[in-house]
């Protein structure tokens, strides 16, 4: 199979270049309505997003999907990327109110009013918040991860290139930002999700990614993925495979432990001390 070249344009690569210059422009239409002072806070908020828009860009089109290509532990590099610390990246940049005022003011305004308003769709409005809402999110970050790494459906999707691009790629940012908006808040927009749901959240996909990393280092004794082993042999493939499964096992603790301190932060950052703020964690308070 021959290699990818070693840039390329790829469907999301395109995407964050359109996302990005759409941005830019709402900025500066935003920019023109606030003081300097919320300006300058509007701008240096902004470089976050603008970081996970390069991340991402170089994650998806540049020569690290070629050299991805017969390492998959590297390949596990872009995928934990993709999911667990590019997502933020682009919440915390707080893109909604940039990109709305990119529309001119009265498109702005009907699409605002249509969708807020409009009673033929409702459906469409409750549809959105089962979809984004926490157990939606946890559910679907925790499934794509598991359905991406079965054999049968990661080798489909290593022999086809466009599935890669079109289909996994997307699906890892869009599950990593709709879970990562349960913890954390986009401005102006809190968390979806309460303490508890957080504290979920976290649980469940860190023992879910611990799982993962077991089932592809100890419970097995073979190689799980044929592009692996026809392009670099049984044994290395299965070592290979060793070091993947390291790589997503301690990212699990490196976005974790941090997400947890923060919700718990936030609990113990309200009055009443430390047992209040437990009590507010169990919602008895």
């Amino acid at each position: 199979m021959a290699l990818p070249p070693l840039w390329q344009v790829t469907p999301l690569g395109l995407l964050v270049v359109l996302v990005g210059i759409v941005h830019e422009v709402g900025l500066l239409r935003l920019a023109a309505r606030q003081s300097p002072a919320h300006a300058l806070a509007t701008r240096r908020r902004s470089l976050f997003f603008y970081a996970g828009l390069i991340g991402l860009l170089l994650v998806v089109s540049s020569p690290l999907d070629r050299w991805a290509m017969p390492w998959l532990s590297l390949h596990m590099v872009t995928h934990v990327f993709e999911m667990f610390y590019l997502p933020p990246l682009l919440i915390v940049g707080g893109p909604l109110v940039p990109l709305l005022f990119a529309l001119p003011v009265d498109t702005r305004r009907k699409v605002l009013s249509g969708y807020y308003r409009s009673k033929d769709l409702g459906w469409l409005r409750a549809l959105l918040r089962a979809a984004t809402g926490p157990v939606a999110g946890i559910a679907l970050f925790n499934g794509v991860m598991v359905l991406w790494h079965i054999p049968a459906v990661y080798n489909w999707a290593s022999w086809h290139d466009w599935a890669m691009n079109w289909l996994m790629a997307p699906s890892f940012v869009l599950a990593g930002i709709v879970f990562w908006r349960i913890i954390l808040p986009s401005h102006p927009c809190q968390p979806r999700g309460l303490t508890r749901m957080q504290v979920a959240a976290i649980v469940v996909t860190a023992f879910e990614m611990l799982v993962l990393a077991m089932a592809l280092a100890v419970f097995t004794k073979t190689p799980w993925y044929s592009m692996n082993v026809l392009m670099d042999g049984p044994a290395a493939a299965l070592r290979d495979q060793r070091w993947g499964a390291g790589i997503l096992w301690v990212c699990g603790d490196f976005w974790a432990i941090p997400a947890l301190v923060l919700v718990a932060y936030r609990v113990y950052g309200q009055d009443g001390g430390v047992s209040a703020s437990f009590e507010r964690a169990l919602g008895r308070a």
